[in-house]
């Protein structure tokens, strides 16, 4: 066997050291900044305004006789592409809220329009936005400030509903709901301990700020590019460590001074999985699409709505069938839903929901508590076209390694991740779930996709089976390994500091009455 030559070991080493050295100047705050905030936002999410909390500030839908048009004809007096179409109540008026599709390619806007007349309800005032706070609150608006995006409310999924307005609340916990003027609703919620929590927490750990955020492919190159050449930093640090153990057993330890000692040291115990949480974290930008998408591809969407249909069922008389099915559960929202080529209703209320045909005329309409099992399954069968038949169908009353709740006793999993919901599996790995509560179509997971539940949600929320139902166990190890990374990037960050101080600070000069030497 040819011997290794202690040149090239020697220059490979000096080659890992210079660049772990250089990109811990660097990264260094970056690493401190992103384990302190992680540990944050394991406790505090993101504010998000759920279905739960929407529902329970509705106020009931009452349609006097002789009201409501429904949303197709409302669609076609105005002109506009139907997309998503809820009946609801804005001012003591019952209104529908329609997904309109605009011409010339501009991305769809919520709109509001009397459910009578058909006439459009103009863009909210700032004023009407408060009422509508108010109205949602049980509380006194305080102020009102009208704005495109701030940074609670930056994320695309709310480009329908802008331009919105945010509007203060009276109260100690220092409420601020934002109101869109475009359909007449309240569609975030943010107190005052969240947002604290989240300039610590969500916003530092993601690059948040918004004047970033609220250009999204920007945002992505910035939050990848920075985590590069961290998981580079992560893994020379580890290389290093390991070369020390391994090709110098007599020090382990190389190093006398406190900083450098206890930065090796603590290197040594979180390097690993510093490495992994750096890693995982660029997965979860999806860099240059190396997983699959994880909603339904546009022609799946297309055969599970099916051919377009047109509800005959007017909504009073749907609304009519809730209430002598259900008399103890006021209708706070009626939606009209597409689903396997026909059009449904689903009445909303705060305890259920009642779902029923709407694409046939009947005196005294079916109504069900979600829709039929067999269509859906029928549906989902189908999604992939004729010539991909599943190997497995089936429903499931329990989650699974890729479609589960993080946290199951939220108050919003029954909207986000409910249980029961029906499973096809195709030969060629593709799984798509869908829910027969809701009629959608919630995840779809290729093969690539199994890579990023171990790669992303697995590796950076530790979210594995075993530790998902300990939830007390988990919040454990995060929070200890958390404290064991943020010890690793205080003494990265003085080391750094040292570094960078050393090479800006100016060479002392000799006196004038002083011998001049080079070395000087």
């Amino acid at each position: 066997m040819p011997k290794r030559s202690p040149w090239a070991a020697k220059l490979m080493k000096r080659a890992l050291i210079f660049v772990h050295k250089w990109l811990g100047v660097v990264l260094a705050l970056f690493f401190l900044m992103w384990f302190a905030s992680g540990m944050v936002l394991h406790y505090v999410p993101f504010p998000n305004l759920s279905q739960v909390d929407r529902l329970e500030g509705l106020e009931p839908l009452r349609v006097e006789p002789g009201c409501c048009l429904t949303a197709e004809a409302i669609a076609q007096r105005a002109g506009i592409g139907l997309g998503a179409a809820r009946l609801g109540m804005h001012a003591d008026v019952p209104v529908w809220r329609i997904l309109a599709g605009e011409a010339e390619g501009r991305a769809p806007v919520w709109r509001t329009f009397d459910a009578e007349s058909g006439a459009p309800v103009a863009p909210l005032t700032a004023q009407q936005a408060a009422l509508v706070a108010q109205a949602f609150s049980g509380r006194k608006a305080v102020d009102t400030e009208e704005l495109e995006r701030d940074q609670w409310t930056v994320p695309q999924g709310l480009d329908p509903y802008r331009p919105l307005v945010k509007v203060r609340l009276a109260g100690d916990d220092g409420l601020e709901l934002y109101v869109s003027r475009g359909s007449a609703e309240v569609v975030r919620d943010t107190r005052r301990a969240e947002r604290f929590w989240n300039w610590i927490g969500a916003v530092p750990h993601w690059i948040y700020p918004t004047v970033l955020r609220q250009f999204p492919q920007a945002w992505n190159q910035v939050v990848v590019w920075l985590s590069i050449p961290g998981v580079v930093l992560a893994a020379t640090g580890l290389a290093l460590g390991i070369w020390q153990i391994f090709l110098n057993r007599t020090r382990w330890i190389p190093y006398r001074k406190f900083w450098m000692r206890w930065h090796h040291i603590a290197g040594l115990v979180a390097a690993v999985f510093t490495l992994t949480w750096m890693f995982s974290g660029l997965m979860s930008m999806n860099p240059y699409g190396v997983f699959g998408p994880r909603s339904a591809l546009p022609s799946e969407q297309a055969r599970w709505f099916g051919a377009p249909s047109v509800a005959q069922l007017q909504p009073r008389d749907a609304l009519a069938a809730h209430a002598r099915s259900s008399p103890n559960a006021d209708a706070l929202e009626l939606e009209r839903v597409q689903f396997a080529g026909h059009t449904w209703y689903r009445v909303h209320t705060r305890v259920g929901q009642s779902v029923m045909r709407a694409d046939a005329a009947a005196p005294a309409p079916v109504l069900h508590a979600r829709f039929p099992e067999e269509e859906i399954a029928r549906a989902l069968g189908g999604i992939r076209g004729a010539g991909h038949v599943p190997v497995e169908l089936r429903r499931i009353d329990a989650y699974d390694s890729a479609y589960y709740a993080q946290n199951a006793a939220s108050s919003d999993v029954r909207d986000t991740r409910p249980l029961p919901v029906w499973r096809a599996r195709w030969a060629d790995g593709i799984d798509l779930y869908a829910d027969p509560l809701s009629a959608r179509v919630l995840l779809r997971i290729a093969p690539s996709g199994r890579w990023q539940r171990v790669l992303y949600q697995g590796m950076h929320s530790l979210d594995f089976e075993a530790l998902r139902n300990r939830p007390l166990v988990r919040d454990g190890v995060v929070m200890m390994l958390s404290l064991l990374g943020l010890a690793l990037c205080i003494t990265s960050c003085v080391i750094g500091w040292r570094i960078f101080a050393s090479k800006v600070r100016p060479r002392r000069m000799p006196k004038l009455d002083e011998p001049w030497s080079p070395s000087s």
